[in-house]
């Protein structure tokens, strides 16, 4: 209960600490008794602190982000078209942003299906945001994103994307076609599929939506009203989840 305490004056000292200071209710005495036992406290479990400044940030981004979320959140989540992993009428959806040659996408990859192969109600949508081509170097992300859509199409997207997800080689056009293969795609098919324009515009779709909303880099998750920016791990994902799924908005 007195963690419960301490941290919400820790979060009302960090977003307002005027109002901590002008509280004119609480005698002298009392108050200086109140702020001991607060210091003590803190003093002696320092991470406290820490969780309030990441409550704050995490409510900055809510706050900055979760306005242009609830603008697309029709489409990101419901769009017929779009590949789900997890289960399908899971209670919670996660949609994540990705690139392919996001080496942190990749190793949180496996706390990702950690959370939705252990929790069993989770719609999971992968998103591609392939944001790390360059103007000068070859277009591997949007390759590798546009034959994950290819994919799609011959009922492999999920083999696919969790080998090219799961790979600890360099994303290569080699590469793509070695690990489509692998899989059971068709290559020739998988080339004459991602030379289709839709493929393209569907990718350029998500990856104004996700530069809208905000997301600057991979990974980037949206679940419920939360947003998770970065590979925060295993507990800050079900802690969104469990969030979520309680319906609390904060």
């Amino acid at each position: 209960m007195i963690k419960k305490m301490v941290f919400a004056v820790a979060i009302a000292a960090i977003t307002c600490p005027a109002l901590i200071a002008q509280e004119a209710d609480i005698a002298p005495a009392e108050r200086k008794k109140i702020e001991s036992v607060i210091q003590d406290y803190l003093m002696e479990n320092p991470e406290i602190v820490m969780m309030a400044i990441r409550e704050l940030q995490r409510r900055q981004t809510l706050a900055e982000m979760l306005p242009s979320v609830n603008l697309y959140r029709d489409y990101l989540e419901k769009d017929p078209a779009a590949p789900v992993l997890g289960n399908p009428q899971g209670d919670v959806t996660i949609v994540e942003f990705f690139d392919y040659r996001c080496g942190y996408c990749r190793r949180h990859f496996p706390e990702v299906m950690r959370l939705v192969e252990g929790d069993g109600n989770i719609r999971y949508l992968p998103k591609q945001f392939p944001i790390l081509d360059s103007p000068q170097g070859e277009p591997l992300s949007m390759l590798s994103a546009k034959a994950a859509i290819a994919a799609q199409k011959q009922g492999k997207f999920a083999e696919f994307h969790k080998a090219m997800m799961s790979s600890k080689t360099q994303i290569t056009e080699d590469a793509i076609y070695r690990i489509a293969e692998s899989v059971g795609l068709d290559v020739a098919m998988l080339k004459s599929d991602m030379a289709d324009k839709l493929v393209e515009k569907r990718i350029t779709n998500t990856l104004s939506i996700g530069q809208d909303i905000g997301f600057s880099g991979t990974p980037g998750y949206i679940i419920g009203d939360d947003i998770v920016t970065g590979a925060e791990g295993y507990d800050r994902l079900k802690e969104a989840v469990d969030r979520a799924r309680k319906g609390k908005v904060e």
